[in-house]
């Protein structure tokens, strides 16, 4: 057993490392956190980013669809007008209407794909705010329960030097 002299420098020292470890171990959980929130901030801004793409990219498949449809619609004119056929009226009028109507049925359905594309990627951009939110709010609250601990294990380890301090002065 040590002798009476070493004791208070032992709660000291205990004291001290105990301290120091749960400082460092809150420091090292706060700057994870805020690793993690700078991460997240970056996935969201990736997320919007390839929101904004599909929708440059969507546009210009739409116009390249429209184009195509109203080639396709030219080339049946032509066609039915080269073997003489009215197109304004009859099964002419119709063939040239279905597809004008399949058209506006491909067009429809590409910019709901391109809907549900930056929908999707919208949700992950805000689905990433939330986690980077989250993020620093662990952050602070690892900073603020390491300060409690240190504090909980300072005035541990003043109670027992004062313990120890009263014991001598009563033995």
């Amino acid at each position: 057993m040590c002798g009476p002299a070493l004791v208070p420098a032992l709660i000291v020292a205990s004291t001290a490392a105990t301290a120091a470890g749960q400082l460092q171990s809150a420091a090292y959980a706060s700057r994870m956190s805020r690793y993690q929130a700078q991460v997240a901030e970056q996935n969201k801004q990736l997320e919007r980013e390839g929101a904004e793409d599909a929708i440059r990219r969507g546009q210009d498949q739409q116009r390249q669809l429209g184009r195509d449809i109203a080639s396709r619609v030219g080339a049946q004119t032509a066609r039915m007008a080269a073997n003489n056929i009215d197109v304004t009226m009859g099964s002419a009028a119709r063939t040239i209407a279905d597809t004008e109507m399949i058209g506006r049925e491909d067009m429809a359905a590409l910019s709901e794909n391109i809907d549900r594309q930056v929908k999707s990627q919208q949700i992950s951009a805000w689905n990433y705010e939330s986690q980077k939110r989250t993020a620093m709010m662990e952050s602070r609250q690892a900073r603020t329960a390491g300060m409690f601990a240190v504090g909980t294990t300072l005035l541990g380890g003043a109670t027992q030097y004062a313990g120890f301090k009263a014991q001598q002065r009563g033995a």
